[in-house]
């Protein structure tokens, strides 16, 4: 029987790939082929910053879908673990895992939720992309923990975040935003929510939170750096749909400066950072004038009361190059 046929037994079977074409043999895709440029950005960050070889790397994949993140990995040598809430799901990456004769993959029929390193044990790299968008805020919270603990390198997070922080939410005793968005009616079995392959398992509404929110939460967990990842590219990109490299190092000690050292983390405001150079502000011609025209000593004179009334910004000059001016 050719790697076609056997597919299409699957997909009677199983359903349809909804999304993630992936290359079996024959010349046979589990899809139609298109470019997935997640992966490639998620392979791609991964190459370039785990320390060693993906070979040599132990990758989790939570809620896996069908599974092409972990087979990807699995394909490089990296041990792979993939946990998948629908049974269909983990079913299409068994059949992928068996076609391929990947040795170094398991896929579990598990709700994320579940997560600890006593069932899971300890990874490099642990992928969790299109998942916790789908999640209440509490739960999230205790992914962030738990993914937290399971970790012992980096995580790579894909997520859509909320660009306002409309409702708020308190978690541990902390206020967090964003807001809430709907996965099911109320009327829905479960049943029903199952056939969703692309919302959440049980829950009715999600929390987005606030790009703010969310790198709070994960210093909050203990993650020491959080990165942006600009490139490679995502084509057609969404503005709200954003991925961290979230890394699990130890806190630097800084040893030339003790008020330095002592300085507390602090939370990123909410909203839009509105400081900025001085240089970017755009200024009308009589101010560009008065600038040009007066003595510095009238300027310095006239900044104080400027700045009073918001005319000119706070003054953010190190105190030495006040002396030296």
């Amino acid at each position: 029987m050719t790697a076609m046929n056997r597919l299409n037994e699957a997909i009677e079977r199983y359903g349809e790939w909804t999304a993630m074409s992936i290359k079996l043999a024959d010349g046979a895709y589990t899809r139609e082929q298109a470019p997935d440029h997640r992966l490639k950005r998620l392979l791609q960050v991964c190459n370039d910053l785990v320390c060693k070889p993906l070979s040599e790397c132990r990758v989790l994949d939570l809620a896996c879908l069908e599974g092409h993140y972990a087979i990807e990995f699995a394909r490089h040598g990296s041990d792979v673990v993939g946990i998948e809430g629908r049974a269909e799901g983990v079913a299409k990456c068994d059949f992928v895992k068996a076609e391929l004769g990947l040795t170094r993959a398991a896929f579990y029929h598990d709700d994320v939720r579940n997560l600890s390193a006593r069932k899971y044990g300890e990874f490099d790299i642990v992928i969790c992309s299109g998942l916790i968008y789908h999640l209440q805020a509490q739960d999230a919270w205790k992914l962030i923990r738990d993914m937290y603990t399971v970790c012992r390198g980096i995580v790579l997070i894909d997520t859509f975040v909320a660009l306002a922080g409309r409702e708020r939410v308190e978690v541990d005793g902390s206020t967090y935003y964003g807001h809430v968005y709907g996965e099911h009616s109320d009327t829905e079995t479960a049943a029903e929510k199952q056939k969703k392959r692309w919302a959440s398992l049980d829950n009715n509404t999600s929390f987005w939170f606030t790009e703010p929110s969310l790198l709070n939460l994960l210093a909050r967990a203990g993650f020491t750096t959080t990165l942006d990842v600009l490139t490679p590219t995502m084509p057609g990109n969404l503005r709200d749909r954003k991925t961290y490299i979230v890394v699990k190092g130890k806190p630097a000690t800084v040893l030339t400066s003790d008020e330095t050292q002592r300085h507390p983390h602090a939370d990123i405001p909410e909203g839009l950072n509105p400081r900025i150079d001085p240089s970017q502000i755009q200024r009308g011609a009589l101010f560009l004038a008065a600038k040009r025209i007066l003595p510095q000593g009238v300027k310095d004179a006239i900044k104080p009361a400027l700045r009073a009334l918001k005319l000119l910004p706070p003054d953010g000059t190190p105190q030495f190059q006040r002396k030296s001016e």
